[in-house]
């Protein structure tokens, strides 16, 4: 008669188990669902977004370099008058 007890209450704790164990199994079923589906976006649109923002870098680049090149050779222009003007002075009063 135990021995039919013990049985009964083991079938029971695993039917409680598997009872407590399944949303845990369907949450990650649909959470690894949800990331092939993410998967599958992201080859399409990642490659799209590089381009784009290789393009936006370039085109930074390119602005940056038209607008900084003037200034750049402006004040090199004048440090190399400038250092003209300090030798020949320097020199006439030497």
């Amino acid at each position: 008669m135990l021995a039919v007890w013990r049985d009964i209450s083991l079938l029971w704790l695993i039917f409680v188990g598997l009872v407590m164990l399944l949303p845990l199994c369907v949450a990650f079923f649909y959470a690894i669902k949800g990331l092939a589906w993410l998967h599958m976006k992201t080859r399409f649109y990642l490659p799209l977004a590089q381009q784009k923002a290789r393009l936006v870098a370039d085109k930074t680049d390119e602005i940056s370099q038209r607008v900084t090149r003037p200034i750049i050779t402006t004040k090199s222009g004048v440090a190399q008058v400038n250092s003209i003007a300090r030798t020949a002075f320097r020199r006439k009063s030497a």
